[in-house]
């Protein structure tokens, strides 16, 4: 019957949501996959930063500056195309992935902020899984103080979302 699904977004309650989540943060980072129409309003409207996934996505958003990027499997070419675009703030999952990051800014002479992402596990009654993205505790604590050591690196913190 219908193309796709529709709906109504209200920009007003958008909004007053948003401003609940800020009081409580320093920060509010909205992750683009979810709706790219509420990025759109949250871009226009907010000081939000915004966490990406594909490098498709980033079409939807003017500043690139207020995006974390997440990013896997990296080479060369794809961090070329992410700095020619503006992207400076990274989040990354794994050593490989870390590596390629701190190679290329250390080639390139460029300053990042970075985010480690911390692997955590769920235990509901719906899912029962263990997520496997991220790394342990024991190489964000290894990674931290040599991580902070780092010229190249502006911000450094952990990222971890459920």
């Amino acid at each position: 019957m219908f193309d796709k699904p529709r709906f109504i977004l209200s920009k007003s309650k958008l909004l007053e949501q948003y401003d609940k989540v800020k009081e409580l943060a320093d920060t509010v980072s909205y992750s683009l996959k979810t709706n790219p129409t509420v990025g759109k309003v949250l871009e226009e409207n907010t000081d939000s930063w915004f966490t990406v996934h594909f490098l498709s996505y980033l079409d939807n958003l003017r500043d690139k500056s207020r995006v974390w990027f997440v990013g896997q499997i990296w080479d060369e070419k794809d961090l070329n195309i992410l700095f020619e675009k503006g992207l400076r703030s990274f989040i990354v999952d794994n050593e490989k992935d870390l590596k390629a990051v701190l190679d290329y800014v250390n080639e390139k002479d460029v300053k990042i902020n970075l985010l480690l992402r911390m692997r955590m596990k769920e235990h509901t009654i719906k899912t029962e899984k263990h997520f496997v993205f991220g790394m342990y505790s024991k190489q964000i604590n290894e990674w931290i103080p040599v991580l902070r050591r780092n010229g190249k690196i502006e911000k450094l913190g952990i990222h971890f979302h459920r």
